[in-house]
């Protein structure tokens, strides 16, 4: 790592790994961008659904009721998936409290993002990061890997395999997207600059957008 890098924050910490750690509480309620990445991959859905329809109906039925039936298809589908999607939506941010608890591991290669379950709070996960920058031998102790391991989805992101950023300050988010993965990366304001700053210089082949 490179001596320039290294950042002092009440929020980040350097751990003993070489890795950077934080913790990032969103407010499913109030923030509209996980609702925005769901919409997203159900009109992509639709889109394909819709798009075999059309086939399927054309070479049996001439274009014009192909189209008719794809668009009277295309008004079923999208009601079912908007209602589908907004109660699915509410029911999970329910079960988790409606806080989506996200600690983010961070160094030269890439950035790793796992969602924990409810029952652990905050100030353990912080806990547990404080013990892991104090870990002899650049290894957790016990009771921080225990809670760190303890999420319920991980996805990490190679910076070498971004291809685009998407840098949104006013919502906290970084997006940072692969091929095929879509990783979602959050930090507070008086952090945001360093980690998208961070992110930026080492994802060389992606395109910046914001």
């Amino acid at each position: 790592m490179m001596k320039n890098d290294y950042y002092n924050s009440k929020n980040i910490t350097m751990c003993s790994d070489g890795k950077y750690r934080w913790v990032y509480e969103l407010n499913m309620y109030k923030s509209t961008a996980i609702i925005r990445e769901l919409c997203r991959v159900f009109i992509i859905t639709i889109t394909i659904v819709l798009g075999f329809l059309f086939i399927m109906n054309i070479m049996d039925n001439g274009l014009m009721e192909a189209l008719e039936f794809v668009a009277q298809a295309a008004v079923v589908l999208f009601g079912i998936f908007l209602v589908l999607g907004i109660v699915g939506y509410l029911i999970f941010a329910y079960i988790i409290g409606g806080k989506y608890c996200v600690v983010f591991e961070m160094d030269e290669k890439g950035i790793n993002h796992r969602q924990h379950d409810k029952h652990v709070k905050k100030v353990r996960l912080i806990g547990a990061i404080t013990g892991a920058a104090g870990a002899a031998g650049g290894s957790l102790s016990a009771a921080g890997a225990g809670i760190l391991a303890a999420s319920r989805t991980s996805l990490h992101t190679c910076f070498e395999d971004v291809k685009e950023l998407e840098i949104l300050p006013e919502e906290n988010l970084i997006r940072v997207n692969e091929t095929l993965n879509r990783n979602q990366v959050y930090a507070e304001d008086e952090d945001f600059a360093f980690v998208a700053n961070y992110i930026k210089a080492r994802c060389r082949n992606a395109k910046v957008k914001a």
